[in-house]
């Protein structure tokens, strides 16, 4: 048993250290959550300065997910003015039917986002010296799939 764990780790460890992808599926030009993370949270940066640092990094993510969300929203209504052809998303009653359940879900991606990170500076970290540090990486991570989700 020990050495399957062994083996296991030894595989996972050079998965890793041969650049693995951080996720398989995002776009060319993905953000990525590792290097901010390791930015703020690396080095010999004071407490202070790494929360403040993850802070400035999941603020400067949310401005870029807006614009990723009005980029999306332009090429939704850029659907709009096509023709409607057969088996393609064309013609105004498909953008607005698109723009509406993209919103709603943006909407919703939003209030998770918020409930989930917020809890765990709440109760899964009490409230601690490094809750609010948590707080932020779980919305670095949560900013940076999202928009990759959108880019993609």
């Amino acid at each position: 048993m020990r050495v399957i764990a062994l083996v296991l780790v030894g595989t996972l460890a050079a998965g890793c250290a041969a650049g693995a992808a951080e996720e398989p599926y995002a776009p060319a030009e993905a953000v990525s959550a590792a290097a901010i993370l390791r930015k703020c949270t690396g080095g010999r940066l004071a407490e202070y300065q790494k929360g403040a640092c993850l802070d400035d990094a999941a603020k400067d993510l949310g401005a870029r997910l807006k614009a990723e969300v009005a980029r999306k929203v332009a090429a939704i209504d850029a659907v709009g003015s096509r023709a409607p052809s057969p088996g393609s998303l064309a013609g105004r009653e498909d953008a607005d039917s698109w723009r509406k359940a993209f919103l709603a879900a943006q909407k919703a991606w939003e209030e998770y986002d918020r409930l989930h990170c917020d809890s765990m500076y709440d109760y899964d970290y009490h409230g601690g010296s490094n809750a609010g540090q948590f707080a932020s990486m779980c919305r670095i991570r949560h900013l940076v799939a999202r928009i990759n989700e959108i880019r993609g």
